[in-house]
């Protein structure tokens, strides 16, 4: 087995990426974008100088996956909705004819945010026009790259300009649909097998609806890649501890929680491997499960009381409490949507807020596929947590956005130019948006 780190990743949003090669296959995880470097761009055409690049924004890929040759992969495993972004740019390329893998519920939600990213690019182009020039742009030669400062420079071309290679124009909406059509997608609890000698199978991380980890069974042993995960959560099922055991291997990639560590096996005597080739720290802390429990059931237990299951239910009230302060002082909040999941829980929490505040002001959320977002939860109960669950065959909403939107008290927009939304948003009104 050999494994090749692409790229360390930039937390949530643009997870790691590596190339794994297992049993004469090669196997990429993960084909993210960095969403952040966007940041060197002007939004708007300014009407004073500015140190942004005014020009239609490139997108910049895993700084290393474009020196490999695309018809040596295998297939590729995708654990999050973020983490196949960078997808359609493999996808397009005439050599590439890997199998794709994700869960369902992974695949539509991250066909929503492609088709929402390609949407938002357009609008740049209503701004500044197509580029016009063929090949490179005119940001990207070396007299104008000069004059960014050394904070966007290495944005742009990292430390020894290795990363202005990974800069790519955006892909279109038919690059979206034929990229749709290459993903094999497996349900709640399925397996797959490929070539007749890997089976895989992909299991809960917590971290969001349909967000996996992937364990690859081959002929001699037996290889768990766990992804970005949480114990426990609000709204999606709980990480699979469970499907841990009998692994030979696991690779902790971006685990987003800090547990124990006490040695290198697990309470089963797994062998446990940290890939920490450290060139910058890892946004989270990453350790391996120990073996101070005397059992399963005393480990689980243990993972549940970790304080960090704590940690985000804490800063939900405190946006909520921050939101009732604005709204207080005559004043409109913008919230920014992030993981999808996670908005539904705020909107949910909020609400209650402004109901036992008596505070009844309109919410609006604007995103061109929000009304797809707020109907996809619904149709993947079974990644959902056991409170949710059992709300379904109560016959009670899943998420609380139902109730708001029969009542009005949520309204959905696509766009901003709409002047009931121009209206709502300076009085008294809070709205999420697209960021």
């Amino acid at each position: 087995m050999k494994l090749t780190c692409l790229s360390m990743g930039r937390g949530l949003y643009c997870p790691p990426c590596h190339m794994l090669e297992l049993c004469g296959f090669r196997v990429l995880l993960e084909c993210p974008l960095d969403l952040s470097a966007l940041t060197v761009f002007a939004p708007v055409i300014p009407n004073s100088a500015t140190d942004l690049i005014r020009a239609v924004p490139w997108y910049k890929t895993v700084k290393s996956l474009h020196l490999w040759d695309p018809s040596l992969i295998d297939f590729v495993l995708i654990s999050t909705p973020y983490a196949m972004l960078g997808l359609p740019f493999l996808t397009r390329l005439r050599d590439f004819s890997g199998k794709i893998y994700a869960t369902e519920a992974v695949v539509r939600i991250g066909c929503l945010m492609m088709e929402e990213l390609v949407s938002m690019h357009a609008e740049y182009n209503q701004f500044y026009g197509p580029d016009e020039r063929p090949g490179c742009p005119g940001w990207m030669e070396w007299e104008e790259l000069e004059k960014l400062s050394l904070e966007l420079r290495d944005i742009v071309m990292g430390k020894d300009g290795e990363e202005l290679g990974s800069w790519m124009p955006l892909y279109s909406a038919t690059d979206v649909k034929e990229c749709m059509l290459k993903i094999h997608f497996l349900r709640y609890g399925e397996e797959a097998c490929y070539n007749s000698t890997l089976i895989l199978k992909s299991f809960s991380s917590g971290l969001e609806i349909g967000s996996s980890n992937w364990m690859i069974n081959g002929p001699r042993r037996n290889f768990t890649y766990l992804s970005s995960s949480i114990f426990k959560s609000a709204h999606a099922m709980g990480f699979d501890y469970y499907s841990l055991r009998g692994n030979d291997l696991i690779l902790f990639s971006d685990l987003s929680v800090e547990v124990m560590h006490d040695g290198p096996n697990d309470a089963n005597g797994c062998k446990i491997y940290n890939e920490t080739v450290v060139e910058d720290p890892l946004p989270y802390h990453i350790s391996a499960v120990g073996a101070n429990c005397a059992s399963d059931q005393d480990l689980v237990k243990c993972l549940l009381e970790n304080d960090e299951i704590l940690e985000e239910s804490d800063k939900i009230a405190f946006i909520c409490s921050c939101v009732l302060d604005s709204l207080n002082e005559g004043g409109s909040v913008l919230i920014p949507i992030g993981r999808i999941g996670i908005v539904h829980f705020l909107l949910e929490k909020i609400w209650q807020y402004l109901e036992l505040s008596n505070m009844m002001v309109p919410i609006f959320m604007i995103s061109t596929i929000s009304e797809e977002i707020l109907a996809s939860m619904n149709a993947m109960p079974e990644w959902l947590c056991e409170e949710r669950q059992l709300k379904l065959f109560s016959g009670e909403p899943l998420f609380g956005h139902i109730e708001l939107v029969k009542e009005k008290k949520l309204y959905l927009f696509p766009v901003l130019n709409s002047s009931k939304l121009s209206y709502g948003i300076y009085h008294n009104s809070l709205c999420l948006v697209s960021p």
